[in-house]
């Protein structure tokens, strides 16, 4: 499953200047994974499903991208934890180098 366009996860990524590969499919569709577009980077979040260490594993032999995890909380869940997103937003775009 991957993030795809009118949602809030990605209306985030747009609010912060992440281009979403997968904007033109609808809501959360499922994709099989031996097919990943050829992205930079590969977020897998923390929330709602906790993607842990073997799953970065798991993902790199699939993508050449750098695959990292994400705080889900701050892509996710709307609300009084968006305050403290600002900064994280900005620590991903130097990790992004953008």
């Amino acid at each position: 499953m991957v993030v795809g366009g009118n949602n809030f996860i990605d209306e985030l990524l747009q609010l912060n200047n992440f281009e979403n590969v997968y904007k033109n499919l609808n809501r959360y569709p499922e994709i099989d994974i031996k097919q990943l577009k050829e992205v930079d980077f590969v977020l897998l979040s923390s929330e709602p499903y906790p993607f842990k260490e073997k799953h970065l594993k798991e993902f790199k032999k699939y993508t050449n991208a750098k695959v990292i995890i994400v705080n889900g909380e701050y892509f996710s869940w709307y609300g009084s934890r968006l305050v403290e997103s600002f900064e994280y937003f900005k620590e991903l775009h130097l990790i992004f180098g953008q």
